[in-house]
């Protein structure tokens, strides 16, 4: 996480951000917002204007430049690729990953869950944003959209 997220956290207090990360799970807003921030990353990477992105194009992206790292990447990025595929606030693809990960059903994921996923388990403390030894779906929905970029 970065350190403009850690002191946003920091400023509206934990307790805040998990009332907050309650809200947004109830709200699809959230979820428009960060597609236009993705959009205008986006076109703003996009340099030549030929609507991909390309690995010359995302570096300095780590996020991005994983994802052409991909075994199914195609080579490029598209910004249909981008953009959130659902209008549910927590993404399918995180609800998909998240489920995978919660092996006993309780929904929530506690340390021995993430090990079969390092990048997760790497970052298990500092998603753990009310610090109770488990991540929660909209634990991890805070922490995606607060690394999205700002406009």
């Amino acid at each position: 996480m970065s350190r403009s997220s850690w002191s946003a956290i920091g400023v509206i207090g934990i307790e805040s951000l998990l009332l907050l990360s309650t809200a947004v799970l109830a709200d699809p807003r959230p979820v428009q917002i960060y597609g236009q921030r993705m959009e205008a990353m986006f076109v703003r990477l996009d340099v030549n204007g030929d609507g991909r992105l390309e690995s010359g194009e995302v570096q300095g992206q780590p996020y991005l430049e994983r994802r052409l790292q991909r075994r199914d990447s195609r080579g490029f990025l598209l910004l249909e690729d981008l953009k959130p595929r659902s209008t549910h606030p927590s993404g399918a693809r995180l609800q998909q990953r998240f489920h995978q990960a919660d092996r006993n059903g309780d929904g929530r994921i506690d340390r021995h869950e993430c090990q079969a996923m390092p990048w997760l388990s790497r970052n298990f403390t500092s998603f753990d944003l009310d610090g109770d030894g488990a991540l929660t779906l909209a634990e991890l929905w805070t922490v995606q959209r607060s690394l999205a970029p700002r406009p």
